[in-house]
């Protein structure tokens, strides 16, 4: 009875998981889409459930993790299943169940620490699938009811009965399952790399068309802000508008994209506001007060508190209201005084007109542009785009 309760509740976890996995794919998928999915829970913070499963350590094998967990998550339902057919089943199946748990956590003891050490965001949905595993843990080995160093005999056993399909349904039942997750799985995965690469890997393709026909610039970015190592081997410039949607979009996913390149990649924001008070390079008004607020984020910047500025400004986008600009730069702590002189004097103005004259130079007339290793490329990226035009970067000679 006890046995059966255990299987019951493992049963039960897998299908939770199953559907966690489920649940982190969509996400990805959105992802690769440019939407960005699941609410603040999963962007808001340190909380970033995107910047955790995109990116080089989002997958193995260029599967991503979700699909792993998914047929891991479908063994255990059919190991489950099948420990209901007799009492020496479910041994077996609560043997295997409790070796399947033990691989999960060493795995989500490693993510874990990629999650702190290299990413620096973390994963409420990951975070659950964690505490699954350990349940399932706890719960098959207490129903197991015999001493962890039988472990490994056990589960043995129970491996060799998996090969006796053809005489014992119960390892049919799981073998069924096993194949059936693989193959929606690799269905899952054929999908993944036809939105991330095209059909036939057609996006790599362009974008090696694209880099061949593309000239080199280079670009003074002395004392603009920067994110990440300065001598880094892949520098990032982005042209952009505090007020310009699309710009909005692509501040979300720049930080997507730079938890995974923490140590190789550089960050520097460049402003050229769609706004004719301050932007001669454009014929007409489409955002007003935009120059008013790259201005203030210089200011902010003289006080090294430009990124905080650059976040609180992107949050509200077209909707900030520059009457605020005074009030945020207080909640930041900025030295009020020294920002209304900055304000007052112009200096923050030129600083953005240095950007703006920087843009025309090389081409930029719209938001955002970005120049990755002296390549410039009108557009937002989403991770998987940003990996594949990089990796054709690379390809060139240009990274």
């Amino acid at each position: 009875m006890r046995q059966s309760r255990g299987l019951a509740a493992c049963l039960l976890l897998g299908l939770i998981g199953a559907g966690l996995c489920g649940y982190l794919f969509y996400l990805h998928l959105g992802l690769l889409r440019g939407e960005l999915l699941g609410g603040p829970v999963c962007g808001s913070g340190l909380l970033n459930c995107h910047a955790v499963t995109s990116g080089a350590w989002g997958s193995v094998l260029g599967m991503p993790l979700a699909l792993w967990g998914l047929l891991g998550y479908v063994t255990v339902i059919g190991l489950s299943l099948a420990g209901w057919q007799s009492a020496e089943w479910a041994e077996h199946a609560l043997s295997l169940i409790t070796l399947l748990a033990l691989l999960f956590l060493a795995i989500d003891l490693a993510l874990v620490i990629v999650m702190v050490a290299v990413i620096r965001f973390y994963c409420v949905f990951c975070a659950l699938t964690y505490l699954v595993n350990g349940l399932l843990l706890f719960i098959a080995w207490r129903s197991l009811q015999g001493p962890w160093s039988s472990l490994l005999r056990r589960a043995g056993t129970a491996w060799g009965a998996l090969w006796s399909w053809r005489r014992t349904p119960s390892a049919g039942l799981v073998w069924g399952f096993v194949l059936v997750g693989l193959a929606g799985t690799a269905g899952l995965q054929a999908a993944t790399l036809f939105v991330s690469q095209g059909p036939f890997g057609s996006v790599r393709r362009q974008f090696l068309e694209f880099l061949a026909k593309q000239p080199r610039v280079t670009l003074d970015v002395q004392g603009d802000p920067t994110l990440g190592p300065p001598r880094a081997p892949l520098q990032i410039v982005e042209f952009s508008d505090f007020f310009c949607p699309a710009c909005q979009r692509a501040s979300q996913m720049n930080t997507i994209i730079l938890a995974g390149h923490r140590r190789d990649a550089v960050f520097i924001f460049k402003h050229y506001p769609l706004d004719t008070s301050c932007n001669d390079r454009i014929n007409r008004m489409v955002h007003p007060g935009a120059c008013q607020v790259a201005a203030a984020s210089e200011c902010a910047h003289l006080q090294g508190t430009f990124w905080p500025f650059h976040d609180r400004l992107f949050a509200h986008g077209r909707s900030y209201r520059v009457e605020r600009l005074e009030a945020d730069a207080a909640q930041l702590g900025l030295d009020l005084p020294r920002f209304r002189a900055c304000m007052a004097s112009g200096e923050g103005l030129a600083a953005v007109k240095r950007d703006i004259a920087e843009g025309a130079r090389v081409g930029v007339s719209s938001t955002p542009t970005y120049v990755i290793n002296g390549v410039s490329a009108t557009g937002g990226f989403n991770p998987a785009m940003f990996e594949a035009f990089v990796a054709a970067l690379r390809e060139t000679g240009g990274s």
